[in-house]
């Protein structure tokens, strides 16, 4: 797996003053770079490299397993979306959010991070959504993993996505 740090470089109003002004050719190397690394991170949300096995034990035993990737920041808004209860308005006007679910919102987020295959095996499972009263498949995360399970998994997603003390620290946030 890449390593997922952020470090930040010097700004132009930074640069030392022994250091020279770049050549034509140096500017045109880090453009090739710029688009190489641009194309590199804009492949990398369903790689397989990036999938993490999630294992679900109760009891020293193994009960579920499933694979999470990176979730956009897209992603995570539609499933900001989903966990909202809106107002009824009137045709024209902008919904209006009267309560937000958190816990609607970390399943959401573990069933659309959860690899599509994998999804379909265990969260759109029709036998175990019948046996257990879940009407979707999200509703599945909520009826299957403990509070604590989806904390775990929400880190690891939130991990593989970019979100982590390495990266926030690098970027001077800290």
């Amino acid at each position: 797996m890449s390593d997922n740090n952020i470090s930040l470089g010097m700004y132009d109003d930074e640069i030392a003053a022994d250091e020279k002004p770049l050549t034509q050719d140096e500017i045109l190397m880090s453009e090739s770079d710029i688009l190489s690394g641009l194309l590199d991170l804009g492949k990398t949300k369903n790689e397989t490299e990036n999938y993490r096995k999630i294992q679900i034990r109760r009891d020293g035993a193994l009960k579920l397993e499933f694979r999470v990737r990176p979730i956009t920041e897209d992603e995570s808004q539609i499933c900001l979306k989903n966990s909202n209860r809106y107002a009824v308005t009137k045709p024209g006007q902008p919904k209006r959010v009267l309560e937000s679910d958190g816990a609607k919102f970390r399943s959401w987020l573990i069933y659309t991070a959860t690899v599509d295959e994998d999804r379909a095996k265990v969260w759109e499972n029709r036998a175990a959504q019948s046996a257990l009263g879940a009407l979707q498949g999200v509703d599945m995360v909520d009826k299957v993993l403990l509070a604590g399970e989806k904390g775990r998994v929400l880190d690891i997603i939130d991990e593989i996505s970019g979100f982590n003390d390495e990266a926030e620290q690098a970027a001077g946030n800290s």
